[in-house]
């Protein structure tokens, strides 16, 4: 019987148990600059489909070969890719065998050498990759799970921390609140800002939400910040200066909560507002009717805006930053179970049927960003890379004839 899962959080060590066994035809690509891509694209297998990325890292780095296509059918495809690229017939002689220095670039004979990168880490995260029509195939699925994968609220990943994330979102939108909701990319951010919308609208709650358009929001100036709550907020056009704005803003939004009405403004990549901006957005969120406040604030953006409302490297904005509730969604870990069940179950496949038991404890090894310098490795856990790498994990599968997703197969990806 298996243990306890291990709990990781963010900024955890995480030790592998077990060294890939890389061949030398790794070292050698990098040599004569070639990269993973161009070899997989010069290989063809017996199906009559390239190898995908992950399947070509399996053979670089696991000494993994796909199942339907014998070895030496494709051993004479790589011989004569890389003779084609001037490489000569006493390196490729020993281009299949494991490397027993991998970490030290390999040259090719003195002087022929065409460009020396340097070594490709193998802690770095997979490659974005969708899930081959082979793949679908191979494990009976009509379509990918991870593609358009939010139909509605049933279909959203809510652990207790991003319940109490999304419960503080809609009360900041209720009851007039400031609130920035932090996360790396592809932690589910824009996620929890769709599902807040469609709950107002499901809950027909009196709740005007007002987001600017701007698409650079460095720009996002107050006079664009007012536009949006004037045009957003009543059927009036804004007027052309500061004052005359403010005054408009002032009267629309009173008015309106008189009615009943709240207020929100959400917005996104908020990691690029200017402090300036910053220090506007207390003004808006100081409007008041007797003690009701007249807006809420959403600021939602990547892991910059939390350095961004840090009172140690912009004191000017303390006053905007002790006001600001900060919410930070973190990686999936101890979750990822949970997180691929419900994947799944959209198109009614059991995580069984893909996954041996150990693919969980090794994708969360494999899903960690070593910092430079140091032993301290960081979970990257998040939705949108995990999505990726079982993504590559299956494709792999498929182009091997493994019958389900393992933990070597994850540690190749």
């Amino acid at each position: 019987m298996r243990g306890p899962k291990p709990k990781y959080e963010e900024g955890w060590s995480v030790r592998r148990t077990r060294e890939p066994t890389p061949l030398v035809l790794k070292r050698l690509l990098r040599s004569y600059g070639l990269n993973n891509k161009q070899l997989g694209d010069a290989l063809l297998l017996v199906a009559g489909n390239t190898p995908s990325p992950a399947t070509v890292s399996q053979i670089l780095n696991r000494n993994i070969w796909p199942e339907k296509s014998p070895k030496p059918f494709l051993k004479k495809q790589i011989d004569d890719f890389l003779r084609k690229h001037g490489v000569s017939d006493e390196e490729i002689a020993t281009a299949l065998d494991i490397d027993s220095n991998p970490g030290i670039p390999r040259s090719a004979k003195r002087g022929t050498a065409k460009v020396t990168t340097p070594f490709i880490d193998e802690d770095q995260l997979p490659e974005t990759e969708m899930l081959s029509q082979q793949a679908k195939q191979h494990f009976k699925l009509f379509q990918d799970p991870f593609l358009d994968d939010v139909q509605g609220p049933d279909d959203v990943f809510l652990d207790s921390e991003q319940r109490y994330i999304r419960e503080a979102m809609y009360q900041t939108s209720k009851h007039g609140g400031f609130l920035a909701v932090i996360g790396e990319s592809g932690a589910g951010k824009t996620t929890l800002r769709k599902d807040l919308i469609e709950r107002i609208q499901r809950e027909n709650a009196p709740i005007t939400i007002i987001q600017p358009r701007i698409i650079d929001k460095g720009r996002l100036s107050a006079g664009a910040i007012c536009d949006a709550i004037i045009q957003d907020a009543s059927q009036e056009q804004p007027r052309r200066t500061l004052e005359g704005k403010a005054r408009q803003i002032e009267i629309a939004l009173t008015g309106s909560s008189r009615a009943g009405n709240n207020h929100v403004l959400i917005i996104e990549e908020a990691h690029d507002l200017s402090v300036p901006t910053l220090k506007y957005l207390k003004r808006f969120w100081e409007l008041e009717d007797g003690f009701k406040r007249l807006l809420g604030i959403i600021l939602i953006g990547q892991t910059e805006l939390k350095y961004r409302l840090d009172e140690r490297t912009n004191w000017e904005a303390r006053e905007v930053i002790r006001r600001c509730e900060v919410a930070e969604l973190r990686p999936l870990n101890g979750n990822l179970e949970e997180y691929l069940t419900l994947k799944f179950k959209r198109v009614s496949k059991p995580l069984e049927e893909i996954f041996e038991s150990d693919s969980y404890d090794a994708l969360r090894d494999r899903l960690v960003q070593r910092q430079r310098g140091t032993q301290q490795v960081i979970s990257m856990m998040y939705p949108l890379v995990v999505n990726n790498a079982v993504r590559k994990a299956m494709n792999c599968a498929a182009d091997i004839g493994n019958p389900k997703v393992n933990a070597e197969i994850i540690k190749g990806v």
